[in-house]
């Protein structure tokens, strides 16, 4: 598996954004799409319009690279710009695809599948016993957990990276899918799986509709 780092950045909106002009705020979202153009090194898997899912969040970028460095200088040259002004930042958070200790399942971006029309990204932290379960029992619970989600594949792609050390959270999780409806019955399904027994916090959940980027800055213009 070839290792790349990924980012989730959350952005939400000032009340300043939408005193400025119509025009004001489509210069914004040309100079923002010139940026992510320029930051080469950078690939973006989506861009996603979150208004009606969350309060919290307006838009989510997914993007990922070879590297962390790239990714958190195209952040900086986003708050620098024009958009920085006028935009607050929620939440971010940063991955690494690294082997599974129990699977080989690939993520969905990194083998090029095709972006589907939704995003549920959610972060997650196990509780301190599950890591001092032996090896045997979390396979079990790992592999009890991935059956039931094997039963909507191909509806839903997963895409899971590791967060230990990079942030808050230990694991990043993101579903895709073109049926929200699906999606409610993996989430609801996935909760008789007996690895819940060792989750100590699974929030925010964001989801969003999938967007390019231009596309999605001028939903909010």
């Amino acid at each position: 598996m070839q290792e790349q780092f990924t980012s989730q950045l959350a952005l939400k909106f000032t009340p300043s954004w939408f005193g400025l002009e119509k025009a004001a705020r489509e210069a914004i979202a040309n100079e923002v799409a010139a940026i992510f153009e320029h930051h080469t090194a950078v690939s973006v898997r989506g861009t996603y319009v979150v208004q009606g899912f969350q309060g919290h969040t307006d838009l989510l970028f997914w993007t990922f690279a070879d590297d962390a460095a790239p990714l958190q200088d195209l952040q900086l040259e986003l708050r620098r710009s024009a958009l920085g002004a006028h935009a607050e930042t929620p939440h971010a958070f940063m991955g690494v695809t690294k082997p599974f200790e129990f699977s080989e399942h690939p993520t969905s971006f990194a083998v090029g599948m095709t972006p589907r029309k939704y995003l549920c990204f959610y972060p997650f932290i196990r509780t301190p016993e599950y890591y001092l379960l032996p090896a045997w029992e979390r396979k079990a619970l790992i592999g009890d957990h991935g059956a039931i989600g094997h039963e909507f594949v191909p509806d839903i792609l997963t895409n899971g990276v590791y967060g230990f050390g990079l942030g808050d959270y230990e694991w990043l999780l993101t579903f895709e899918t073109d049926s929200l409806s699906r999606l409610v019955d993996c989430v609801r399904k996935l909760r008789t799986s007996k690895s819940r027994l060792y989750m100590q916090d699974e929030h925010p959940f964001i989801v969003g509709r999938y967007f390019a980027l231009r596309d999605a800055l001028l939903q909010y213009v």
